[in-house]
């Protein structure tokens, strides 16, 4: 039997009635919520796993240090924790915090692999005041085209074995971020083309990619920069950096795709003049702008006039050399997540550098959202939520071990039971938005809406069995 504090206030009874009517009026909204399942996926981040060369004590214990900077990497999604103080003292003694090690063999290569204690690395980390990832990451599925020396370009899936995707999936392991790559069966290859991953087009990455139900989504193409020739440039070149709304961009796409049907139906007239109503072959332009079709200046696929001018300028080349000198390879990338497109890229001696950089800082990315920066316990807050639908023991059990379980939370004490409605007092180690962030990760715990999907009020939430 639940224990439960029952405060007979008026204060309380009318947070109860009010409530009540908020679960009333979302009560639809929640029965037909479909839409932005999160794909979380748990990972074990108190444990790392080392190449070594041979089993010996040295070996072990050169091993033993690397695997924890790892995993301390690995806890707070940042590189730089390494420089705190905190942290460097815990790497002078390593074995305080081993809980177990073994060794693992794949492909001739020998693996050490080591568990350090949780509870102490968390201790830690919130000591310092440094970021604090929890096992909740969300899930990522990368779409890479590359060009080899041919210039043949191939879309890299789970069935192939290049050093490129080895380093992408080494590293992601390393940093705890769930990344897959695309089975490019039967289904995939309906849905998406290599023009389509090569243009970094967001409407075909974002379709292809519903059916592994992932959170976010990276589109990339890796080819050689090369000064000493003239650049086939790839196409739909967006400037690094530029950050648009989804539906901005699919709304952009969709201009340019009917453009290119216009511009394709108006060769076809110019070519089959005897097709048609008879008249003169149709100028695209003309029927865009209805000017006179003796005008020749050329529209953009947004509809705005287009520059006429010659297509490459000294300083476009000036600029691509600029580029190449940063490296031998080049990587654009485009990311759809959040409701947000974002573009850029990257440079790099080759292509394993290019795929351990993408992830390094897809990774700081990621923990800059939902890792969680330590407060002074003087300075933590303690807020109070409603949840519904915890109505027996085994939900009481489950929602309030979630509670503990996230990385925001010090504590989670049930302090009143309603019916169905169980009221928590949570005692934060980061901020009520980094608690949001934390739940946006899954579906076991979602804020109540109304039946327009909005917000009712952000301390009151429903639980999913």
């Amino acid at each position: 039997m639940l224990t439960a504090v029952m405060r007979n206030t008026n204060k309380a009874n009318k947070q109860r009635i009010g409530l009540k009517r908020i679960l009333f009026v979302s009560l639809f909204a929640i029965l037909n919520y479909s839409a932005n399942t999160h794909a979380a996926q748990r990972v074990v981040v108190n444990e790392a796993q080392i190449q070594v060369e041979d089993q010996t004590q040295r070996t072990q214990q050169t091993a033993l240090k690397k695997a924890l900077k790892q995993v301390f990497i690995k806890m707070s999604g940042s590189t730089s924790v390494l420089d705190n103080p905190g942290v460097r003292a815990a790497l002078t003694s390593p074995q305080s915090l081993l809980r177990s090690y073994r060794f693992a063999f794949d492909n001739n290569r020998t693996y050490y692999i080591a568990e350090f204690d949780q509870a102490k690395l968390n201790e830690i980390l919130q000591r310092e005041l440094l970021p604090l990832w929890g096992d909740r990451r969300p899930e990522t599925i990368v779409w890479l085209a590359q060009e080899d020396e041919n210039e043949t370009r191939t879309i890299l899936d789970e069935s192939l074995d290049t050093e490129l995707q080895r380093a992408l999936k080494q590293t992601a392991k390393e940093r705890g971020v769930p990344l897959s790559l695309p089975l490019m069966d039967l289904t995939d290859s309906v849905n998406i083309s290599t023009y389509d991953v090569w243009g970094r087009f967001a409407e075909p990455l974002r379709k292809a990619s519903m059916r592994y139900s992932v959170d976010n989504i990276i589109g990339a193409r890796v080819y050689r920069n090369d000064p000493n020739s003239i650049p086939d440039l790839p196409e739909n070149v967006v400037a690094s950096g530029t950050v648009k709304s989804l539906d901005n961009v699919l709304n952009e796409e969709a201009q340019a795709e009917r453009y290119d049907d216009q511009l394709n139906d108006s060769a076809n007239a110019e070519s089959n003049p005897s097709q048609g109503n008879g008249d003169s072959p149709i100028n695209v332009n003309a029927a865009l702008t209805g000017q006179p079709s003796e005008n020749v200046e050329e529209i953009s696929p947004t509809g705005q006039l287009a520059n006429t001018t010659e297509p490459f300028t000294m300083d476009e080349f000036a600029n691509y050399a600029k580029r190449a000198d940063e490296g031998d390879f080049a990587l654009d990338w485009i990311f759809i997540g959040g409701g947000k497109v974002s573009y850029g890229s990257i440079y790099g001696d080759s292509p394993e550098d290019l795929g351990n950089a993408l992830v390094d800082a897809y990774s700081n990315y990621l923990s800059s959202l939902y890792a969680v920066v330590g407060i002074e316990e003087s300075e933590r807050e303690v807020i109070t939520v409603s949840i519904a639908n915890v109505g027996s023991i085994a939900s009481y059990a489950s929602a309030t071990d979630y509670l503990n379980s996230l990385s925001v939370i010090e504590n989670a004490t049930l302090v009143e039971q309603s019916g169905t409605v169980a009221t928590y007092s949570l005692t934060l180690v980061g901020t009520v938005d980094d608690l949001l962030n934390s739940v946006k990760l899954e579906n076991k715990l979602r804020p109540v809406t109304d039946a327009y999907g909005q917000t009712v009020d952000e301390n009151s939430f429903y639980w999913s069995n």
